[in-house]
């Protein structure tokens, strides 16, 4: 259960809160919870800035109450004055293309193998609305969210260890609207539905605050023609991108990663540093990508091993 600001008063020098309905915080009313709350040693409340929130938790033994709390913390100095661009995708989630010249490539592999469980074990449910059908759907839910915060957070701690300073990221905020009518695209029957399941909003948001705590800055930009054009020469062309992860210009040959290239445009649209642009690079890390496996045993990300034959 969460109370929000107007559904509870905190009374932190005796170490007490008040519960209740929001509309019926009267002091002459008698329709509330008084807790009495213990804190860890490193946490003072009197010292926050706010408590915005608490929270009433079952833990399955007791209750637990949880404070969101808004408080000051420390920003880092940025790691560096590189740039990496990011790409978000269906196929692979994340495609980012770093300022010297590497890739990097994220699978939705897991979410897609959660995806196909989930929906199997929710069919074989007798009601779609029962209690179990409840529990799957919030256990594949708490995956989805765990999934985004290790990437994030991965992704930010790449960042630093390469010395970025500024992330930019394509602005998908219209992608499932036509931008003539304003109607819902047709991405066909596997495309809507992996769309319908695209948290790109909410990662970026996940992605922005832990790269603000390491200094780093996040840009989004618009995604017009990343995905058309060589990232190369700036050929632009609806032909070059081959099928989903090929691209080849046909002016100047380069052969990309598709997405890698989409993310090395999205890089580009933020100017360059003079102190850090890594100037002319020979454009083969663009078909060579690192990719990176989430492993369900450990949860984190890891290198994919390369199989040499």
């Amino acid at each position: 259960m969460t109370f929000k600001t107007a559904g509870f008063k905190l009374d932190t020098h005796y170490n007490r809160v008040r519960l209740s309905k929001g509309a019926n915080l009267k002091e002459y009313w008698s329709d509330f919870i008084l807790c009495e709350y213990q804190t860890r040693s490193d946490v003072d409340l009197s010292a926050v800035e706010s408590v915005q929130q608490v929270r009433a938790v079952w833990t399955g033994d007791e209750w637990e109450l949880h404070f969101v709390c808004k408080v000051e913390i420390e920003v880092s100095e940025a790691p560096g004055e590189k740039s990496v661009g990011v790409d978000l995708g269906i196929t692979n989630f994340a495609a980012l293309a770093y300022e010297d010249g590497h890739s990097e490539l994220y699978p939705l592999n897991c979410l897609k193998e959660d995806d196909y469980y989930f929906s199997k074990r929710i069919a074989e449910c007798d009601d779609s609305n029962s209690e179990q059908a409840t529990r799957l759907n919030q256990k594949k839910s708490a995956r989805r969210t765990h999934y985004f915060h290790t990437l994030s957070k991965h992704i930010v701690q790449r960042c630093v260890d390469e010395g970025v300073g500024t992330i930019v990221v394509g602005d998908l905020s219209g992608i499932r609207e036509n931008e003539e009518n304003g109607e819902s695209k047709d991405w066909e029957k596997h495309g809507n539905l992996d769309l319908h399941s695209w948290a790109f909003d909410r990662f970026t948001d996940l992605l922005t605050y832990k790269a603000e705590m390491e200094g780093i800055t996040v840009e989004e930009v618009s995604e017009e023609d990343t995905s058309k054009s060589c990232s190369f020469c700036g050929r632009t062309s609806d032909t070059n991108r081959v099928e989903r992860g090929l691209y080849v210009c046909d002016t100047c040959g380069t052969v990309a990663n598709a997405d890698v290239n989409g993310a090395e445009n999205i890089r580009q649209k933020v100017p360059p540093n003079l102190a850090s642009d890594g100037g002319d690079r020979s454009n083969g890390w663009l078909a060579q990508p690192s990719t990176f496996l989430f492993n369900k045993e450990t949860g984190a990300f890891a290198p994919q091993e390369q199989v040499t034959s």
